[in-house]
């Protein structure tokens, strides 16, 4: 979620400029680093406990143009804890297409992937709509998650409607797991508010040591960036992830975000 999050920055860098600019606080400098430190905190129904996550995220951004980032984060979960390692890169190949690419580890990957290789595009047009597709490979101990992800979205104003739809095949498992996303973003002032919903079946790995299977599934979650002054932004959200037949998940986020 994270990686997608990035690659809608750079296209909101593109498109929602003047509304940005609104806030004396929110716009941009042509080149900018930001570093953002946080975590996260699940509780676990059906007595499956708790997980939790500290994560620092660092951009590098060159303009309307390229972008840089990279992450590390250490989770927990079911008793057990992995550290990762992500980086990634952001680049408008010209006015109207963005491509970015990104690679992620986990050396002890007790539950996270041992590896994740993805890359996309996401086409602009000038009427303000935008077409995305996304290719993804989740490589866990002893199976493997192929994920396609296809999307579209359009800029009214400061409102961003953005639709997805994501095929997920996992070896050893018969068929292909399909889920919706719908998700609405306003850029207003100096915050950045996203709420979206999804359904459908997905790929989990629910405890140390089970096999990943195929569930229904289901999301709703909110998140906002509010800058309060021209360094320094609070970066906070939640969300309810319901995975039949296993647990439901209730997720708060919190971070601080700072343009160096």
């Amino acid at each position: 979620m994270r990686r997608a999050a990035a690659a809608f920055v750079a296209a909101a860098a593109l498109c929602t400029t003047s509304v940005r600019a609104a806030c004396p606080f929110a716009e941009q400098p042509a080149k900018s680093v930001q570093v953002e430190a946080g975590t996260s905190n699940d509780t676990l129904t059906h007595g499956r406990g708790t997980w939790s996550e500290s994560a620092l995220d660092v951009v590098a951004r060159n303009g309307n143009q390229n972008s840089l980032y990279a992450r590390i984060a250490d989770d927990t979960r079911f008793g057990s804890s992995d550290p990762s390692y992500e980086a990634g890169a952001y680049s408008a190949l010209d006015k109207h297409l963005i491509a970015d690419l990104t690679a992620s580890f986990s050396p002890t990957h007790a539950f996270l992937p041992a590896t994740t290789e993805s890359g996309g595009l996401d086409w602009r047009s000038n009427a303000g709509y935008g077409y995305q597709v996304q290719l993804a490979q989740r490589n866990y101990a002893a199976q493997v998650a192929s994920i396609q992800t296809l999307g579209a979205d359009r800029y009214v104003g400061a409102d961003r409607f953005a639709l997805g739809v994501t095929l997920a095949r996992l070896t050893g498992v018969p068929g292909t797991a399909l889920s919706e996303r719908a998700s609405f973003a306003r850029y207003l002032g100096c915050d950045s508010e996203t709420f979206s919903i999804s359904a459908g079946r997905d790929v989990e790995l629910t405890g140390v040591g089970s096999a990943l299977a195929v569930y229904r599934a289901y999301s709703y979650d909110a998140n906002d960036i509010h800058w309060f002054t021209k360094r320094f932004a609070l970066d906070a959200g939640a969300g309810w992830y319901v995975l039949l037949g296993a647990y439901n998940r209730f997720e708060v986020r919190v971070a601080l975000r700072e343009r160096l």
